[in-house]
């Protein structure tokens, strides 16, 4: 796996929040989800019913069913996940390379849905919020998340034993849970990662470009950093995005990457 950065996540709800494209994925789903309360018709038209997308070609539920869900702790569960992760990845992405990768994760839900679970009408945003967790574990592998807030676990052993349980669950488990969709999403992610033909799409342009080129540049730096000098520029990250950092905060950014990753775990 190429180089990525080590951060602490630091997502939060102040005024640059407001503009971000998570932001806005959380509010219109908000929005959906209270017009389905409204018009309970719109689930019926709008859920992922893959029978009827084959049969009837409703081929529009493949993308609008992600942005309903079936009750407030769902919604209020995937939005809080949407939250905590995506915040961090549209951080060093941006807002338009981070509604890419969360629309075709979506997408391979609904295509999971569609091989595994012919007849469920299905809604939620979870197989997007999988391919989060996906890109998370690739991005910041060794990233402790606290499970339950309680056990630090890093992320890339974290997303593999989710992973797991989706697969156990999937063949064993009761109805009733859309458990291929989350593989779908995380099968979607994989493959954005890995694909070299969606890499140079992913990477056509602007910031996303030269992020390429530090994933793909293992030239040796001579720039070091103490604690502070990363944890200042986490925070800048946190508050203007990465694409506000300078060149000399990029490449003490990547240094400390690279040393953690070659580093003792």
């Amino acid at each position: 796996m190429n180089r990525y950065y080590q951060h602490q996540a630091r997502p939060g709800w102040g005024p640059s929040f407001a503009g971000t494209m998570v932001a806005k994925l959380i509010a219109a789903n908000v929005v959906v989800f209270l017009l389905q309360g409204l018009f309970p018709i719109i689930t019926d038209y709008l859920a992922l019913t893959p029978r009827f997308v084959v049969e009837r070609l409703w081929v529009w539920q493949l993308g609008t069913y992600m942005f309903l869900h079936g009750g407030f702790i769902h919604l209020l569960f995937n939005m809080f996940m949407l939250w905590m992760f995506g915040a961090t990845i549209e951080s060093v992405w941006g807002p338009r390379q981070f509604l890419r990768y969360y629309v075709i994760c979506g997408l391979g839900g609904a295509v999971g849905s569609m091989i595994f679970n012919y007849n469920a009408h299905i809604v939620g945003a979870s197989g997007a919020i999988f391919g989060l967790y996906l890109a998370y574990a690739m991005m910041f592998p060794n990233h402790r998340i606290y499970l339950y807030f309680l056990f630090p676990v890093k992320a890339k052993y974290l997303v593999m034993g989710i992973a797991a349980i989706q697969v156990f669950n999937g063949l064993t488990g009761p109805a009733g849970i859309a458990y291929f969709a989350h593989l779908g999403g995380m099968a979607a992610g994989l493959l954005f990662f890995k694909s070299d033909v969606i890499q140079r799409w992913r990477f056509k342009t602007g910031p996303q470009k030269k992020w390429r080129q530090y994933m793909n540049d293992r030239q040796s730096e001579s720039d070091t950093a103490g604690q502070g000098n990363i944890d200042s520029i986490l925070d800048k990250i946190s508050e203007k995005g990465y694409d506000n950092l300078s060149e000399v905060e990029k490449r003490i950014l990547d240094n400390y990457s690279r040393n953690r990753r070659d580093g003792p775990e």
